[in-house]
């Protein structure tokens, strides 16, 4: 047991590492996750040592010990469901051509496979409610320097040239893309928000958590994605929903959280026009043909095109980029073919690669994120599964480090929270 927890220690740091590198620096999370999967290994052979050599009888083989936590736990099917995506990819590179960007592929996505494996089978009673705290307050953590850093970016930027455009877009977003930090920051805005209602939580991790969501609202303002002003008002929609049906202290928590609105309403009103990406946008279209001249609709209709063409299995893990760089080329389009634009919707993204068996598999695991956080009550679950869905509409997400490790690492983890730790353990409810 002394060398388990050892090696739990080790998995919680490395998986602590990840959190807090997220919304920092994405070249981290290759050689963690190596480090973090190395771990297991250690530990399933160390135990597979211990009883074929030493002959300890109080020693367990680790692969029929952490397969007893799995099946014990009932997490085999979100197994198959959340890890089975990067086994069809997988498979994908048996049809694939282009082997380079194929191995390229597979390597970036082995997060969703080996994330699932880690956590699954970790061993439910080394965790305790303080520990999933830390993992949330560390991410949170991380985003909170990821904005101070591109705050101090956008000054030193604006001390040279006086332009207001530094503050914005992706100028003023120093590590990731827009949309990419906005989901991050968006996910943390909702931890917040959650430890806010929270009764159990201390009266100084509300005061922290009210503090710094303006902070993280303006950021993601500032960030001026299109898809996290749609994401925000849903996320804001579902927490007013999740206070009306919660009796404990419904007024107070309605309050605070109208407060908030406010505040963002406000924000959103005063950013001016010139750098307000959603609202030019959205007072643009007048009709479906100024929808049409969207280059993410052009992306969208040649990915689908090129889709319907290569079903029911796809192009291969390895021929999407090849595949969409000739469709620009038959619908002349040399700027797309230069800039190599992959679908920027990660459900094209799939059934492009992988056919209907991937976008079957992965919609499945949606829905099924879906059920388990309602049966098990897992809040967090709910609106991390709904920022999910909205951002993979406009971007594919997964195809990049920091966005499929993001996924990997919270949707095996939230799973985790609503499966393997009991419920005495689990931050109460509101």
């Amino acid at each position: 047991m002394k060398r388990k927890k050892i090696h739990f220690t080790i998995e919680y740091i490395v998986l602590a590492l990840m959190v807090f590198t997220l919304a920092l620096d994405r070249r981290l999370l290759p050689p963690l996750l190596l480090l973090l999967s190395f771990n297991w290994l250690v530990e399933v052979f160390g135990d597979v040592f211990h009883k074929l050599f030493l002959k300890t009888q109080k020693s367990m083989v680790a692969f029929p010990y952490k397969w007893n936590n799995l099946s014990k736990n009932r997490l085999i099917l979100a197994l198959g469901l959340y890890s089975g995506l990067f086994l069809l990819y997988a498979i994908g590179l048996l049809y694939s051509e282009n082997m380079s960007h194929g191995r390229f592929d597979i390597v970036s996505k082995l997060s969703l496979l080996a994330m699932p494996v880690i956590l699954f089978t970790s061993d439910s009673t080394f965790w305790n409610k303080s520990l999933i705290k830390w993992i949330f307050n560390l991410f949170i953590l991380g985003c909170l320097i990821g904005i101070a850093y591109c705050m101090f970016h956008s000054y030193n930027l604006y001390q040279t040239d006086h332009a207001m455009q530094d503050f914005f877009y992706q100028k003023h977003s120093a590590f990731h893309h827009p949309s990419y930090a906005s989901m991050f920051y968006t996910f943390a805005l909702s931890v917040m928000l959650y430890n806010l209602l929270n009764q159990q939580y201390k009266l100084y991790e509300k005061i922290i958590s009210f503090i710094l969501i303006p902070l993280f609202i303006l950021e993601v303002f500032l960030l001026s994605s299109k898809t996290a002003f749609l994401v925000m008002f849903f996320v804001a929609v579902l927490f007013i929903f999740y206070i009306i049906i919660h009796k404990h202290h419904r007024l107070l928590n309605l309050s605070v959280a109208l407060i908030l609105l406010l505040i963002s309403i406000s924000i959103f009103k005063f950013m001016p026009d010139k750098y307000n990406r959603f609202l030019l946008k959205f007072n643009h279209i007048h009709s479906f043909e100024d929808v049409k001249e969207d280059v993410r609709y052009t992306i969208w209709d040649t990915s689908w095109e090129a889709a319907k063409e290569n079903l029911p299995f796809g192009v291969g893990s390895g021929d999407i980029k090849d595949v969409l760089k000739s469709k620009y080329s038959e619908r002349s389009l040399p700027y797309f073919n230069k800039r190599e634009y992959n679908t920027h919707n990660q459900y094209l993204q799939i059934l492009l690669a992988v056919g209907i068996p991937g976008i079957l598999l992965f919609v499945s695991g949606l829905f099924y994120t879906l059920y388990v956080s309602m049966q098990k009550r897992c809040f967090l679950y709910l609106v991390f599964m709904l920022i999910i869905a909205i951002n993979l509409l406009t971007e594919s997400m997964l195809e990049r480090q920091s966005g499929v490790v993001f996924y990997a690492i919270f949707n095996a983890f939230l799973c985790l929270i609503a499966f393997i730790i009991p419920h005495s353990k689990l931050p109460a409810k509101p």
